[in-house]
């Protein structure tokens, strides 16, 4: 950045006085389930304004922050409200608890071994999906949705008692994974009546996707689009680059690396740090690992660089599961490059790639 103060001086000016900020933190109707803060730390002297929206969705803060030039307040402004109308739609349509959601509609026709007709986008996402499955040897699998509720991770507050290990074990037996489902034509079945489908692991990579397609097609060339600090940037901030920071997972209201995101990357961490329940002195994060049924507990938090929201999701989580054994290998056969990782010991593990973009505070 030219001419600017050193990137402390920076952080402090941002914290005390003008740059945008969004703090992830826990409150119980708003679960920030990703690992990063956003923070825009350069004030570039070009005339573009900033136009700025906060919302909830999917129980998480939704920012969208436009730079547009004067004449063009309207047409930001009408594009947030588009945004702001499709998150509510697909909040209904694809949250897993949902009533009357095509997700809820699923499940419940799998539940009675029944087809169910579905739109292209909905079998265009499931398949995409799968493909993701398969690639991180079924760390990432949005079939586990019986799992989810086992743990109590699908209401709005988790207090335990952990499922006991037989009904873990029995879940395991039936083995549901979203690559039970096949297609025919339009018509959606499975092979495994215990699949219940839950996206929350990819969910909001297609919500970013979508709502910045929206954007651009409403005009918008300059944006980011941040669910829960998970977040995709268009164009420029102002002339210069998106400036993200990624929380320590020890201490999420302090930093511990930030890079600057181009045109048309996304960035997303998973993180066991946020979304969890404390039993007889154990935590339990809500990230589940599908091979074991209990929770990731090896990586702290692992953020991940991508061109794809969606791939970035799901990557953030299977990388979270494999764990400093296993990751590299996940993070090869997903082709995914830009990979930080923290353990619960605060150790980093990164690839070349990320090592190249990121810097440690």
């Amino acid at each position: 950045m030219k001419n600017h103060p050193s990137l402390k001086k920076v952080l402090a000016l941002v914290i005390n006085q003008v740059c945008f900020v969004i703090l992830s933190r826990k409150a119980r109707n708003i679960l920030v389930l990703a690992g990063l803060t956003t923070m825009l730390l350069s004030c570039s002297t070009q005339n573009q304004i900033p136009y700025k929206s906060t919302l909830v969705v999917f129980g998480t803060l939704v920012n969208i922050v436009i730079y547009h030039e004067p004449h063009q307040a309207q047409q930001a402004e009408q594009a947030v409200l588009a945004v702001e109308r499709s998150f509510q739609q697909f909040h209904q349509q694809w949250h897993a608890w949902e009533q009357g959601g095509i997700i809820s509609k699923i499940n419940q026709a799998i539940a009675q071994q029944t087809p169910i007709t579905v739109t292209n986008s909905v079998k265009s996402f499931i398949l995409q999906s799968q493909k993701l499955t398969q690639k991180s040897q079924g760390l990432f699998d949005p079939g586990i949705g019986q799992l989810v509720a086992l743990w109590g991770f699908h209401s709005e507050t988790w207090q335990g008692p952990p499922p006991s290990q037989e009904a873990i074990q029995h879940w395991l037996n039936n083995h549901p994974s979203l690559l039970d489902i096949y297609f025919q034509d339009n018509i959606l079945y499975s092979r495994n009546p215990n699949v219940q489908l839950d996206f929350g692991g990819n969910a909001k990579g297609l919500a970013i996707h979508m709502a910045l397609e929206r954007l651009k097609q409403s005009g918008i060339q300059n944006a980011l689009v941040s669910i829960g600090g998970d977040m995709k940037v268009i164009g420029s901030k102002n002339g210069e680059p998106w400036r993200v920071g990624i929380q320590n997972p020890k201490k999420p209201n302090l930093l511990l690396a930030s890079l600057s995101l181009k045109h048309n990357e996304a960035i997303v961490t998973s993180g066991n740090y946020q979304r969890y329940f404390e039993w007889q002195g154990k935590r339990y994060s809500h990230v589940l690992n599908p091979k074991t049924g209990y929770p990731a507990d090896s990586f702290a938090s692992v953020t991940v660089l991508h061109p794809n929201a969606i791939t970035a999701d799901a990557g953030a989580t299977a990388l979270l599961i494999a764990g400093p054994k296993q990751w590299k290998t996940i993070a090869q056969s997903l082709g995914i490059r830009m990979i930080f990782a923290v353990d619960h010991h605060g150790k980093i593990f990164q690839t070349e790639a990320m090592a190249a973009r990121i810097s440690l505070l």
